[in-house]
């Protein structure tokens, strides 16, 4: 709920190219649809916001939003339970649902040229569920795992126990998800009352944003949601006071870091204040160049992550101070993020630092506007909280009047120390890939080959090129990704590291500098480190190109690597791999990981980086930073509105070549015995478990659309048998599912379930089932068709944005499939077979698994 409410506050209508061409309109029922016409690419959404959460509850049904919107899946008079998920999902759509405490919103994301049938859903699940008592009581089973599952989470309970202190009357003081006791009592006809009472027409908001006409949308959705309105009560809420002194409440938990939250009574969505609150909490925390990051996370070192955001509400607001923390910097924390309120009441802050604000706020927008599903949400969040579409109209404006004595003013009047409250949990116990290494004689930049969409050069620093030009906005994407990978360390975790600290400073900025700067411009350039490559991958605007590469120059060329960098850095990732141990679900999948391809490089995980990180040395470092941008290793891709001459002549020469070797072999064991890991975590609510075969790689295409295939079957998404299988016919599980991790040197698939305890033997024997399913049994024309099929059109959804499509053909390219293969991948996905899929799964889905367990 809380990354939803900050989403909204980076609105932009009209400033950077996305004009606000909607319309607005009111059925003959009550109902509002808003839609949007875009076509830049062949996908829409469809999303329908009631205006209903956790607010319209009791105490005697809390919960039963979030445990209705699971059943709303269960079928109608025309769809029995499941098909829903196994038809969309089989056109390739992302079908989901979330609760908050002011709504609870449904939304469809597919291919545009099946709209009419997802509309034709999406209406039919909304006014007619039949909520079968059978399913009920399996998706009961479901909802408590869930429940059950957030008791494991310090970040959940930080959140719960704040929210006790803020709120003592208002409805907002319940939990969304509800009580165990309540959901494991509350009766069909109690859930089928609060549909009656709030699910009318005239409460819902359907938005429509994608390929589409508006016209022909719009005949479609008053065909389809025709029920006739009923009457919605209106519901006075109880308004909270001020808090009455500073409150504070310290809980502990099986942790190994330290988590915050301290909040403060804000104002509801529609109060002018917001738009200041916003500003100010840009200011204070939210990225490199804020007041909190900068002298208490980096200065002070008192803080691993910390931000700051204003949460409001459509009754009510928060604006919230997060951070996560070493527990013995608990007291100077606490005190020192007051101290820096303190400083903004009394001496304000500057213009500068409001106009960056303000750039940030509006440049954000702009790159998170190209999904369509973003601005759908942007929307129906907007229409829900508001009831005035002015508001999505005007933000940007009125963020644009914010002054730097109204950030003074709202300092002063909200965040008073003595009228907050502070949430704080601690830990219990304080109470073979080839690589170029030649350097070729100079020559001039040569066109290899080229398609429809994107044209191949090499360049004359021997780097390879992706130009794909796109004229749709001035948002500019690149990818560039280095085939000198982890694998060329020479000690595990130096490249994570060199990622980490290329950013920060250069012998030209410094790390605040550089900060500033690509915040104050909107410029993105954000490097990570993988087992088969380093990548940067760089977003910026056509008006800031020229200034971004000048950066890029700097960060590649002349990062200084600064040892107090390097030690925050190295601190950093230490406390994160602890604080991921803070989830018996991490815990699990980090022993998986170590496992699956132990005494390689693949399974450098958190357990052998742990060990190696406090070895790594500046020079560790630099030689690993040295070697990834030989431009003979180098694939660039970008897309966007550039000049392309300009664009050849920039990375010819910011990419020098280097006369560096590096190991070109590397060694994959392979599993011949089963490796079988069980932890016991006292604490945890739900067991997890984790299992899963040794594959191919992506080299051998064939078999990679055949297990891409495989794992559509298995278990991606609600139709697949996993889902189907073991969670909605033996409510076995809240989360299940599967994953293809496919490298260049070799892949994984696992399976894995979060179950009760007790039913964790009959789930891995299930599991195991499955998989000999798949060994033993053909799959069935239409099932295998539909798994296809939700396979592709996912791929299709994930090709949205530029950044999107630039990564995806710059590795397509790296990995040596070639940037076409854009184009081959969903030919090869069609030409799986039946038998395809029992010899792919007999030759990998033998005795030689690896299985992670945690239990209590």
């Amino acid at each position: 709920m809380r990354n939803f409410v900050l989403f909204l506050f980076v609105f932009l209508m009209g400033n950077l190219g996305f004009g606000a061409d909607f319309n607005v309109f009111k059925l003959e029922n009550g109902q509002t649809v808003v839609i949007q016409e875009i076509h830049t690419n062949p996908i829409v959404t469809i999303d329908t916001w009631v205006k209903t959460g956790s607010i319209n509850e009791t105490e005697q049904n809390n919960g039963v939003s979030h445990f209705l919107e699971h059943l709303f899946f269960k079928g109608t008079t025309k769809h029995a339970p499941g098909e829903f998920d196994k038809i969309l999902e089989a056109k390739g759509a992302i079908n989901n649902a979330a609760t908050s405490k002011d709504f609870t919103h449904y939304y469809i994301t597919i291919p545009s040229k099946h709209f009419d049938l997802a509309m034709e859903m999406h209406s039919d699940m909304l006014q007619n569920p039949l909520i079968p008592r059978k399913e009920l009581e399996k998706e009961r089973k479901v909802v408590l795992e869930e429940i059950a599952k957030d008791l494991n989470s310090p970040t959940t309970k930080v959140y719960n126990n704040l929210m006790e202190m803020m709120y003592i009357n208002h409805p907002y003081k319940r939990k969304v998800i509800g009580k165990g006791e309540i959901i494991e009592t509350i009766t069909r006809e109690e859930i089928l009352e609060y549909f009656n009472a709030f699910y009318a027409p005239s409460n819902m908001i359907t938005v429509i944003v994608g390929d589409i006409d508006t016209n022909s949308a719009l005949e479609k959705i008053k065909q389809t949601f025709n029920s006739e309105d009923t009457k919605v009560s209106k519901i006075k809420y109880p308004k909270e006071k001020e808090l009455p002194s500073l409150l504070r409440k310290i809980d502990y938990a099986e942790t190994n870091s330290g988590y915050m939250l301290i909040g403060f009574r804000g104002v509801k969505i529609t109060d002018k204040d917001a738009y200041a609150l916003d500003v100010l909490a840009t200011i204070l925390g939210d990225g490199k160049s804020s007041v909190l990051y900068q002298n208490i996370k980096d200065k002070k070192r008192l803080a691993f992550n910390i931000s700051a955001s204003n949460g409001t509400f459509k009754d009510d607001g928060i604006f919230y101070i997060s951070a996560n923390f070493t527990p013995e910097n608990y007291e100077k924390l606490e005190e020192n993020i007051f101290l820096e309120l303190a400083k903004i009441q009394k001496y304000g802050v500057t213009q500068e630092q409001v106009q960056l604000a303000q750039n940030i706020i509006e440049r954000d927008t702009f790159y998170a506007r190209e999904s369509i599903t973003n601005i759908a949400q942007e929307i129906g969040y907007t229409m829900t909280t508001t009831d005035n579409i002015k508001f999505y109209e005007n933000y940007i404006d009125n963020i644009k009047k914010v002054s730097t004595s109204d950030i003074k003013r709202v300092a002063n009047r909200y965040l008073n120390t003595n009228k907050s409250a502070i949430s704080v949990v601690l830990p219990k116990e304080q109470n073979e890939v080839k690589i170029s290494n030649t350097i070729k004689t100079e020559k001039t930049t040569q066109l290899i080959n080229q398609n429809k969409e994107t044209q191949k050069y090499e360049l004359s620093n021997g780097a390879t090129f992706l130009y794909t030009p796109n004229e749709i906005n001035d948002i500019i994407a690149i990818s560039i990704i280095s085939k000198a990978g982890e694998f060329t360390e020479r000690i595990a975790g130096a490249g994570k590291l060199t990622a980490s600290v290329i950013t920060k400073g250069t012998k030209k900025y410094s790390a605040t500098d550089l900060a500033l700067i690509m915040e104050d411009n909107g410029i993105k350039i954000t490097p990570s480190s993988k087992t088969d490559s380093f990548t940067i991958n760089v977003l910026t605007t056509k008006q800031q190109y020229e200034k971004t590469l000048e950066l890029l120059d700097e960060i590649v060329n002349n990062a200084i690597l600064d040892d107090y960098e390097i030690e925050k850095a190295r601190a950093e990732k230490i406390n994160n791999i602890k604080k991921n141990r803070d989830f018996p679900l991490q815990k699990a999948i980090e022993e998986y990981n170590t496992l699956i391809y132990q005494g390689s490089i693949y399974s450098n995980s958190n357990k052998i980086l742990e060990k190696t990180y406090p070895q790594i040395t500046r020079n560790d470092i630099l030689e690993y930073y040295n070697q990834i941008f030989t431009p003979q290793n180098l694939v660039i891709s970008i897309n966007g509105n550039v000049d392309k001459e300009k664009s050849i002549e920039y990375f010819s020469k910011i990419f020098k070549s280097k006369n560096i070797s590096v190991k070109t072999t590397l060694t994959i064991p392979t599993v011949t015995t089963p490796r079988i890991s069980t932890q016991i975590d006292k604490n945890t609510q739900t067991a997890w478990l984790f299992l899963g075969w040794q594959t191919s790689g992506v080299k051998n295409t064939k078999e990679y659309a055949t297990l891409q295939v495989i794992n559509s079957l298995l278990g991606s998404g609600m139709s697949s048998r996993l889902f189907k299988n073991l969670r909605d016919q033996h409510g076995l599980a809240y989360q299940i599912g599967s994953s293809f991790s496919p490298n260049l040197n070799g892949g994984n698939l696992v399976t894995y379930i979060g179950t009760n305890p007790q039913n964790l033997e009959i789930a891995k024997t299930k599991l195991f089932q499955e998989i000999n399913r798949l060994k033993t049994e053909y799959v069935g024309t239409k099932e295998l068709q539909e798994a296809k099929d939700k396979l592709l059109g996912q791929f299709v959804i994930s090709q949205e944005t530029n950044l999107e499509k630039a990564s995806t053909i710059g590795w397509f390219e790296a990995s040596n499939r070639g940037y076409d293969f854009k184009t081959t991948y969903p030919k090869l996905v069609n030409e799986v077979t039946e038998n395809d899929i029992i010899e792919v799964a007999n030759k990998y889905f033998n005795d030689n698994y690896v299985l992670s367990i945690i239990k209590n």
